[in-house]
């Protein structure tokens, strides 16, 4: 146990001298469950050789391609999100005119910018420039129903970010009024949400369309952008499509001054909103694509061998046909129920006139007919794909986020049926510093890398015959941790390293691993019976130590009493 301890442990990756400048390539565009991409960087050298064709059938947006081509592999990306496809082709353009980029984006700014600044300014002047102050962003909801609060900023001093709060006037109501009377004549999404939808927290508030996510007025100006972007020909189109998708959720009512859009991974509209700059915003994004292009043009000038080809098709990991023709596999399917991708990106790909199939979305979504089952018989089909593609003597490793034991027990048992040999199982942190990953106690911290070898080798070698207690197995990690000091008794690292020895035990152990609805409630329960355990034995181990010294202590003085008396 201690050594399978160690390994998990040492697999954890502590890496600080990678380039933090290189994660800007990533921030293109907002997208899920999106992995540090020096982690598949890591795992991309290992298990692959310069020129290997690297597959990723659920490829989200981009990282694996990005990683493949920047280290001289081939890549392959599947996905059946629209919005994955659109977004993972724009992160993974190196073939840019990045001065081209910037122009068009000046003549998008020159028919747009001054229109739509004029939707948000005030009389209000900057005691720096003297110029005009412009809402930054509008404060509504029914606390401050008729005294809506403006946060002020000044363009010119944006250096110095400097925003201004006050009430709303008469005058900015005025203008509100004036807007309220524009006829809005470009196109925008005004297609309805489907009837039903797993995760719906916004039709009781009166939303049924995409157009009703918007106020008149950022609705207006996001058209007005949109309507810009399509005039141009070229490739920049496309990548300035993404950045103005990546602006239209920030524009939202979806938005709040303390909660991003999709912060708790729903549709959900907060009672107070904020009214966004829609300028300000895509203005941002367009920095984030420069920036993302810049850092992706300085990594290809360090790669040692030549960039990598790739190929990314809006298509299902159910349909994949390859046959034994990749050289590694390295994805990150769905989780169970936890991301609904579909009803997540329902907005993007109304803005970019896409439509998401689902009929072969992995996925568990009551709405959609999917119970568990369901989600395991996509799933097994994908993994069945999966091993036909891959080569023998290959990798694939599969990255999964679900703490839930009986989705890992079922895709261990049915890798194990397919032929698959388990190689290495690796804890690692998740990318970012989101509201998800800290508002609960078994958010998604850290991800669970296991890695299978596609092989003809004898597949005993590894297999062992021990009785298994899953309480015992956390005691002794427990244990571990509370004799090495150095290392923090985290619960959360510790419900993680029962999992991977768990599917160690699945895989290897000729014991009958029986372990019925185990789970992050379960785990906790039994954590803290052996916690109090321990709290009870070190206090009674504390009270016989302190009964001995005391007892000691009075043979002592005993001692030197008869001493003295004789």
């Amino acid at each position: 146990m201690e050594e399978f301890i160690e390994k998990i442990l040492n697999s954890v990756y502590t890496e600080k001298t990678y380039n933090k400048e290189y994660s800007k390539i990533y921030k293109l565009h907002k997208y899920w469950a999106r992995k540090p991409w020096y982690i598949v960087d890591k795992f991309i050298k290992k298990y692959s050789k310069t020129g290997d064709m690297v597959l990723d059938p659920f490829c989200g947006s981009g990282c694996t391609g990005v990683e493949s081509i920047c280290n001289g592999r081939n890549f392959i990306g599947y996905d059946l999100n629209p919005a994955a496809i659109t977004i993972s082709n724009a992160t993974l353009e190196s073939n840019i005119d990045i001065e081209k980029l910037k122009k068009d984006f000046e003549q998008i700014k020159l028919n747009c910018k001054d229109k739509i600044l004029e939707l948000y300014k005030t009389e209000d002047i900057c005691e720096k420039c003297n110029g005009h102050l412009y809402i930054k962003h509008q404060i509504m909801g029914p606390q401050y129903k008729d005294k809506e609060v403006l946060a002020l900023y000044c363009p010119n001093c944006s250096g110095d970010k400097i925003v201004e709060k006050r009430e709303i006037l008469e005058k900015d109501r005025e203008l509100i009024k004036k807007i309220d009377k524009i006829t809005n004549n470009y196109w925008y999404p005004n297609n309805e949400f489907p009837k039903k939808f797993y995760k719906d927290r916004f039709s009781y508030k009166g939303i049924t369309k995409v157009s009703d996510m918007y106020t008149k007025r950022n609705l207006y100006a996001l058209s007005m952008i949109l309507d810009e972007i399509n005039k141009l020909e070229d490739s920049n189109k496309n990548l300035l499509a993404i950045s103005f998708s990546d602006t239209v959720l920030h524009a939202s009512k979806l938005k709040s001054e303390n909660v991003r859009p999709l912060g708790v991974n729903s549709y959900w509209i907060p009672d107070d909103f904020i009214e966004e700059n829609v300028w300000f915003r895509f203005e941002n994004r367009v920095k984030n694509l420069i920036e993302s292009k810049v850092k992706l043009a300085e990594r290809i000038k360090e790669v040692d061998n030549k960039i990598g080809s790739y190929n990314i098709s809006k298509r299902s990991a159910l349909d994949l046909t390859e046959e034994e023709t990749i050289d590694y596999i390295f994805t990150d399917p769905p989780y169970g129920d936890a991301i609904q991708y579909s009803e997540l990106s329902f907005i993007w790909n109304s803005w970019l006139k896409e439509k998401y199939d689902i009929k072969e979305e992995v996925i568990i979504n009551p709405e959609q007919d999917k119970g568990d089952e369901d989600f395991n018989k996509l799933l097994f089909k994908a993994l069945d794909n999966i091993y036909k593609a891959l080569k023998q003597e290959c990798f694939f490793t599969l990255c999964f986020q679900n703490k839930n034991y009986t989705i890992w027990k079922d895709i261990i048992n049915h890798c194990k049926e397919l032929g698959f040999v388990l190689y290495e199982i690796g804890i690692y942190d998740t990318f970012g510093n989101s509201f998800n990953k800290n508002w609960a106690k078994f958010s998604p911290k850290s991800d669970i890398y296991v890695t299978f070898k596609k092989t003809k080798e004898i597949k005993e070698k590894n297999n062992f015959c021990k009785k298994f207690d899953i309480e015992n197995v956390i005691e002794d990690i427990v244990k571990y941790f509370e004799e090495h000091k150095e290392i923090e008794l985290d619960t959360v690292r510790l419900y993680d390293i029962t999992i991977a020895y768990i599917i160690w035990n699945i895989f290897y152990n000729k014991e009958k691993v029986e372990i019925e609805k185990f789970n992050t409630k379960k785990f906790c329960k039994m954590l803290e019976k052996i916690m109090d355990n321990n709290r009870d034995t070190k206090e009674q181990e504390k009270q016989e130590n302190q009964k001995e010294g005391q007892e000691n202590q009075h043979k002592k003085e005993m001692s030197m009493f008869i001493t003295v008396a004789e």
